[in-house]
């Protein structure tokens, strides 16, 4: 009887995070290199998304893009350390139709967060 491998990996694959950066918490949204997987809130701390990543998608190459603001680079350099490619992006390099602008949520623009790179 021949023994099967069930260990799910995603190596050699990129996982695609955004995220809207608020004090309280973190709307987080994330896409594979073939699907959208989710949009969820979190609490604001770099282990708790690596840890969701490291589960959900083990041994994957993650990305994580976020809007430069109020919260500096503490973020970028908590992430970075986790072993998490991190861009901070300016605020006026996202692109923004109308409709958005007027119609703003935290779950808006952590999916736009991929936008000017993905």
């Amino acid at each position: 009887m021949l023994k099967q491998n069930s260990k799910l990996s995603f190596k050699d694959q990129t996982i695609y995070v955004g995220l809207d950066i608020a004090k309280k918490s973190w709307n987080v949204t994330i896409l594979t290199e073939q699907f959208f997987h989710k949009t969820y809130t979190q609490s604001p701390v770099p282990d708790v998304l690596v840890a969701y990543l490291n589960k959900n998608f083990p041994d994957a190459h993650y990305i994580c893009a976020y809007e430069a603001g109020l919260f500096g680079f503490w973020i970028y350099d908590a992430l970075t350390k986790l072993g998490v490619d991190c861009i901070v992006v300016h605020p006026a390099d996202i692109p923004t139709k109308d409709k958005e602008r007027r119609n703003r949520n935290d779950d808006v623009d952590s999916n736009k967060q991929k936008s000017p790179f993905w």
